[in-house]
């Protein structure tokens, strides 16, 4: 028998195609924009509840989780306790992938319905999987589920958090599952499957966690590990078992018998195989509200939602309004990455709350942690909450210690470096005194060096604490740059830079507030700019100076690396004949380094040959051993000075 022709569900269909062009555009943008890097992760509402539950269990949000998640996590559950799980059935690519693979099937006439005792032991295994992946992502604070989720898989390419293995028999089953049996994936291992029905229980979930919360009332000390068990093990016995929640969704499909004809069109278009056509309410915990059914229905009134006059926009505009408002909401709500509070409520009661916005430090968990130490040295500091996403701290303080202006200083710290050799036969050096505001830490520091590299010829930067910040800016001779052109470089609204391959892209914000020229000695330049460098090692001091002979080689172009000197240093350390690395400033601006060594242990092309090696071998503390890109070039041998 031919089947009937059937309208489709257009706004779904619109809704969905959307979504996949969505992530078609992300995946295809960044070849064309090398510094975008897209995070398939920012809006994921199952990452989202992974993440709220585990800021909540360690009071930390780590950097693979985000305030957008949490959002969309909070209005998938709303979304599912008012209209059941519209994200499956409008938005989840791995949905709509698997349902347009199950048409094929259909074709092909190779898929089949798994029914019985067969499909209610299958349905565990979902529940199994959701409690393995909360468990693991409440323990390590990081989202287990990037370890084998086939959309994100997909999505990043086997990005590095992907586990290859896991996530390739992930995608296989979600192609042939969907291929051969009906919505394989969704019904039997989604994860955000089964806690969307957990949701849908909502008077057992709520249940759950008063007991839960009551327990830890009373001071008794129980594990997330046992609520989490129960809402598992329970929501796998209330599907199996069918039974009923006579309030949630409160959106249900609902037949009207005296108008229904019995024609089973709606049956046979239900994506889930659900049998609308032989119940009154749709209460089967895999209806999702897609309204696949409604369209089907050619008996006007015969089907509809809550009893409603054509309430079928309902489900689509239900998504578009939940999906924009998480848009809306995850870009102005933050949630801190850490928060900590480091007294107890009488101290904090009148603590004062400093707040400081653009510090770009502060960009991951484990920056958020290392600031946190760091103020928690300061005396006069009570704690710290930090916010990645906008870079931004809030410091409580007490004022009888602290005032707003000693908390930006402790923030500061003042930095300085050569951009670039002093030419010769250069007599003096003209300094621009900057004042800059937005300027807060070494990120500032070393955006402002590239930026001066690529846009000046300027050779030098110092800056100093001051409100604004003090930037001295250092150009050979009289080639100072005209303001206004001076002016317009520093207040850049980007700057692209590369890292190895890769060219990155940072907003900046920087705005000058006034400009001096003035002129100093190249000596006097000298002693502002240069910081000597001096370690020993390999027993030193143990040897008599008539043996050590010194290495002297010029820095040259590699000064502009000098932060990375202790590299270098451990690297030749490695060598016993080697005792001593310093670096220092001779009366021409050249910046040398000198290479102590035992002479009857070393030789001189031994040393240049280290030096230039591809891969600098490090020592870290503890004794490990590590291996870095040499970022050193010395083009011309040095010479012994004994």
């Amino acid at each position: 028998m031919k089947k009937k022709f059937t309208p489709l569900n257009w706004q779904r269909l619109v809704i969905q195609w959307g979504v996949i062009l969505v992530i078609i555009g992300l995946v295809i943008y960044p070849v064309f924009d090398k510094s975008f890097v897209t995070d398939f992760e920012a809006y994921c509402p199952f990452g989202g509840i992974q993440a709220f539950g585990s800021y909540l269990l360690n009071n930390a949000l780590a950097c693979s989780m985000t305030s957008s998640q949490i959002v969309m996590g909070i209005l998938l559950i709303i979304g599912i306790i008012l209209f059941s799980k519209l994200f499956c059935s409008f938005i989840c690519p791995i949905g709509t992938i698997s349902e347009w693979l199950g048409k094929l099937g259909d074709k092909l006439r190779v898929r089949f319905t798994i029914k019985g005792i067969t499909d209610k032991a299958l349905r565990s295994l979902k529940y199994i999987l959701l409690f393995i992946t909360i468990y693991f992502t409440f323990r390590s604070n990081e989202l287990f589920c990037k370890e084998y989720d086939p959309y994100y898989a997909i999505a990043t390419g086997f990005g590095r958090d992907v586990v290859i293995l896991y996530a390739s028999i992930a995608i296989a089953i979600v192609i042939l599952g969907a291929v051969f049996i009906r919505l394989f994936w969704c019904k039997y291992l989604c994860p955000l499957g089964a806690i969307s029905n957990i949701f849908k229980f909502t008077g057992f979930f709520i249940g759950v966690l008063l007991i839960y919360f009551i327990l830890i009332r009373f001071g008794v000390n129980i594990s997330y590990v046992w609520p989490l068990a129960v809402a598992c093990a329970g929501g796998y016995i209330i599907e199996i078992f069918g039974f009923n929640n006579r309030f949630f969704p409160i959106a249900r499909i609902v037949r009207n018998d005296d108008a229904c004809t019995n024609c089973q069109l709606c049956t046979i278009e239900c994506p889930q195989g659900i049998d609308v056509a032989n119940v009154i309410e749709v209460h089967d915990v895999d209806c999702n509200l897609c309204g696949d059914c409604l369209p089907a229905c050619p008996e006007k009134g015969a089907l509809q939602i809550n009893k409603k006059k054509d309430l079928r926009w309902l489900p689509p505009v239900a998504t578009i309004v939940l999906v924009l408002l998480g848009l809306y909401l995850g870009t102005t709500v933050e949630v801190p990455t850490i928060d900590q509070k480091w007294f107890g409520k009488t101290e904090m009661a009148h603590a004062g709350v400093f707040t400081q916005s653009g510090l770009k430090n502060i960009k991951c968990y484990g920056s958020s942690m290392a600031f946190a130490s760091k103020m928690k040295k300061v005396k006069g500091v009570l704690g710290v909450a930090t916010y990645v996403g906008s870079h931004k701290v809030k410091i409580y303080y007490d004022p009888k210690v602290l005032d707003k202006d000693k908390i930006q200083r402790t923030l500061f710290t003042p930095e300085k470096a050569v951009l670039r050799t002093l030419p010769k036969n250069t007599d003096s050096v003209t300094v621009a005194t900057v004042g800059i505001d937005h300027f807060f830490d070494a990120y500032d520091f070393g955006y402002l060096s590239v930026l001066l590299k690529q846009k000046t010829k300027a050779i030098g930067l110092q800056t100093k604490y001051s409100c604004p910040v003090i930037a001295k800016i250092f150009f050979s001779g009289n080639k100072k740059p005209a303001k206004d052109e001076f002016v317009k470089i520093l207040e850049s609204k980007k700057l692209n830079y590369r890292v190895g391959k890769t060219t990155k892209q940072v907003k900046l914000n920087y705005k000058v507030t006034d400009i001096t020229y003035s002129t100093i000695s190249k000596e006097a330049y000298g002693a502002l700019l240069f910081s000597s460098y001096k370690v020993i090692f390999n027993n030193y001091v143990k040897y008599d100076p008539k043996v050590i002979s010194v290495y002297r080689i010029p820095l040259g172009k590699n000064s502009s690396s000098r932060r990375r000197l202790p590299y270098l240093a451990s690297h030749l350390s490695n060598n016993k004949g080697i005792i001593g690395v310093k670096t220092f400033m001779n009366r021409e601006s050249d910046i040398l380094m000198d290479i102590s060594f035992v002479n009857n242990k070393m030789n001189p092309n031994n040393i240049y040959q280290l030096l230039n090696s591809d891969t600098l071998i490090i020592t870290y503390k503890g004794g490990r051993k590590g291996k870095v890109a040499n970022m050193y070039h010395f083009p011309q041998k040095g010479e012994v000075i004994n």
